[in-house]
């Protein structure tokens, strides 16, 4: 008996030393994956990951690579099969779905992939979020999934988002497009919720107030109305947008005056728009400075962190102090400071180089990621690479920042001052 169970009890411990080996071998391809991507080798990272989970058989792998699919394609056939390239340091995504030059074409049927994982991992609720984005993104392309119709897509979209909302997985854009989900199936006072809750984890996004605007017309609530769609207004720069948003203003401040008058309110005479100013436009305001309150709560605590080297808390700190501000400078010379004083720059590279393999940022984060993964490689005597880092920086900057801004002048220098050997 006592030799049976040491069979198994070996049997148990092989198995777990497997599975650890297992979680080991694809956290370092994911991370090798993120590295690929924040150097725009989009091609590269979804070969790594294809390569390395041929089956999508692991969720985590199989999400990661319908990130870049959606992000980064530069072709799809029904969202089953996506080209994609290397980008070189003067091109861009725009410019080659234009020429519809890629490397390579990869198949990868997303939702088979998704809807087989979530049967074989039903309590793994970031599926259901991948689900949501997966349907959101085929309704917004109209690329795909055009048998499903309409109706039947938005139902998909409610139903997986508000699983995954429900246990925590969720962002300001899965909170809109549960929204949306609802409004245009004509149910407004559900919609109100996860717009709400979209403008709190990212109060200057436009489409949110915009569509948050035309539920509450729905529901007569005017004055409540009237204020998101200007908020909206004052956010969108394509004068198209503006142009819906001032349309909406007027229609609303009519409805007011009638009511005021004693007169019955009109039928809502606008529409929701169906294609968002997500990936067109960049909002008019200033970037928010960091708070110096919240600042002065968190930078000691990250200090503390480094310097007891408390791995679990300075990546958590560093994530915090981050979120404070992520298009304002400043707050990424503080985590310089702070990284380099405690000569730990290489961890730093690994965060910026993190953030950098997020999709649809705000250009100026983008930028200010490149221009400081520069700095940091400047620093570790890799001219290559943070003379690429500038490079990068200036386009994305370029995009956010007017022409006349010092800090464009500051990078043509470091341009032409790194040395590329």
């Amino acid at each position: 008996m006592r030799s049976v169970f040491s069979f198994f009890l070996a049997f148990l411990l092989t198995l777990t030393a497997a599975s650890a080996q297992t979680d080991k071998a694809e956290s370092a391809a994911l991370k090798q994956a993120n590295d690929l991507v924040a150097q725009r080798k989009y091609s590269s990272a979804f070969a790594l990951l294809q390569k390395f989970d041929p089956q999508n058989s692991r969720p985590a792998v199989v999400m990661r690579k319908q990130e870049i699919a959606l992000s980064y394609n530069i072709t799809t056939r029904e969202y089953e099969i996506f080209s994609m390239k290397d980008l070189a340091l003067v091109e861009t995504l725009e410019q080659m779905r234009a020429q519809r030059s890629y490397d390579s074409a990869y198949r990868f049927p997303i939702e088979t992939a998704l809807l087989n994982l979530k049967r074989r991992n039903p309590t793994n609720y970031k599926l259901d979020k991948a689900l949501g984005d997966y349907y959101y993104s085929a309704q917004q392309c109209d690329c795909a999934e055009k048998a499903k119709g309409e109706d039947k897509l938005f139902a998909l979209m409610v139903r997986h988002y508000e699983v995954a909302h429900l246990r925590g997985y969720g962002d300001y854009l899965s909170y809109y497009a549960l929204g949306y989900a609802h409004e245009r199936l004509g149910n407004f006072a559900q919609s109100v919720g996860p717009f709400r809750r979209s403008i709190q984890l990212k109060k200057d996004f436009p489409d949110a107030h915009y569509h948050l605007a035309y539920s509450l017309l729905e529901l007569k609530q005017l004055e409540k109305s009237r204020d998101e769609v200007r908020l909206a207004m004052n956010l969108y720069t394509d004068e198209q947008f503006k142009s819906d948003a001032a349309y909406m203003l007027a229609d609303i401040e009519e409805q007011i005056k009638r009511v005021a008058e004693g007169k019955p309110a009109k039928p809502a005479r606008s529409k929701p728009r169906t294609t968002p100013a997500t990936t067109t436009t960049t909002p008019a305001t200033e970037p928010e400075p960091i708070n110096p309150t919240e600042l002065a709560t968190v930078k000691p605590k990250l200090l503390a962190a480094l310097k007891g080297k408390n791995k679990p808390e300075i990546v958590r700190l560093t994530q915090q102090l981050y979120q404070l501000a992520p298009k304002d400078e400043s707050t990424y010379r503080e985590l310089l400071d702070l990284y380099l004083s405690n000569n730990q720059g290489p961890d730093l590279i690994t965060f910026f180089t993190e953030q950098a393999a997020v999709p649809n940022q705000d250009p100026l984060a983008q930028g200010y990621q490149r221009l400081y993964l520069g700095h940091l490689y400047l620093e570790q005597k890799n001219n290559l690479q943070a003379h690429n880092q500038f490079v990068l920086a200036r386009q994305f900057l370029v995009q956010a920042l007017p022409a006349n801004n010092s800090a464009l002048a500051v990078i043509d220098q470091l341009i032409a001052t790194t040395p590329q050997d």
